[in-house]
């Protein structure tokens, strides 16, 4: 892509070439954007499918079928068979785990769930709110799972949480947002960035010389934010912050319907695999109920969450793309 020569507030800019560059950043996103939801959608119905054993039993299954036969069409067939393959190496996870868990009848009926209302349609009552399941299983002695689906062509573990600045904000009483307001307009200013972020990214990509600096500006304004929150942490008390994590980070918390994660992994290049936990049962989480909590530099932007020696997880800020051109997020990473 050619760049544009903008070292100087006074240096007259392109617009017809730079508005060219915005509009083909955003359509490039979002269809991008619309790709992941499509297939994160196939993986969630076709895991209806997997664990019901057939369209019949799966609540909706004509329609869903349809729409999952009418997207798959405008899709490459290797991303889609990867979808297909890693859903069915999921249920069989999911039922494994059932049987080892209390669920001893045969799956009746699956619903997608990717909605609250949905999820409360498919229990017939009331739900509790920030209930993750994508999936509800209804066994035939008359009881009930939740799914909470991931989908990676990975072989590692994958972030399980995403809040954004806004919630963890919110839900500690503090005020991250302001502490980089200043370092960003300084750059802003001085490196002649557009006000409006979705036409700063295309600005940034288009000028090497400018994002040298924007990385380094960005990297600042998240070890700002680690510090910040890593120094609020340490002055919680226990059980405060206790709570938090579990209920926050981990979904630790009793919730009905009672759900397990499950995460699908494996591409055409690699074998495909699947992983179950209980966020209530899980072995990590249980020492968290009892043992004291301590809080570790990791890296530059990260905050590691330990009990003893043992590593719970770590708490990563990052730009969703581009520094200094995107929102900031958390994110909850295996450590």
């Amino acid at each position: 892509m050619p760049s544009i020569e903008i070292l100087h507030p006074a240096t007259k800019i392109n617009l017809d070439f730079l508005n060219k560059l915005i509009l083909e950043q955003f359509d490039n996103e979002i269809k991008r954007s619309a790709l992941n939801t499509y297939l994160s959608n196939l993986n969630e119905i076709y895991l209806c499918y997997f664990l019901a054993g057939s369209w019949e039993n799966v609540d909706t299954g004509e329609n869903l079928k349809k729409l999952t036969d009418e997207t798959s069409s405008s899709i490459e067939k290797k991303l889609v068979d990867e979808q297909v393959e890693r859903a069915k190496i999921m249920a069989k996870k999911v039922l494994e785990w059932a049987s080892l868990n209390g669920f001893e009848g045969s799956v009746q009926r699956t619903f997608w769930t990717n909605t609250p209302a949905k999820l409360k349609y498919a229990v017939g009552g009331a739900v509790s709110a920030g209930n993750p399941s994508d999936v509800l299983v209804k066994f035939s002695d008359d009881s009930i799972l939740g799914v909470s689906a991931k989908s990676t062509k990975g072989a590692g573990d994958i972030g399980f949480k995403n809040p954004g600045l806004g919630s963890i904000s919110k839900k500690l009483d503090i005020d991250l947002k302001s502490e980089i307001a200043a370092l960003e307009a300084e750059a802003s200013e001085k490196y002649n960035l557009p006000t409006k972020k979705k036409e700063r990214k295309p600005f940034i990509r288009a000028n090497p010389e400018v994002q040298q600096q924007t990385e380094k500006v960005g990297e600042l304004v998240l070890k700002l934010l680690r510090d910040k929150l890593l120094n609020h942490y340490k002055s919680m008390q226990l059980e405060d912050v206790r709570a938090h994590i579990m209920t926050v980070w981990l979904d630790a918390k009793e919730s009905f319907p009672y759900y397990v994660k499950v995460t699908g992994r494996g591409s055409s290049e690699k074998d495909f695999d699947a992983t179950v936990y209980d966020p209530i049962k899980n072995e990590k989480f249980k020492s968290l109920s009892a043992d004291p909590i301590s809080f570790v530099e990791v890296g530059t932007n990260s905050i590691g969450i330990k009990v003893g020696d043992m590593k719970i997880f770590k708490i990563r800020f990052k730009y969703e793309s581009e520094k200094l051109a995107s929102g900031i997020k958390l994110s909850g990473d295996p450590w």
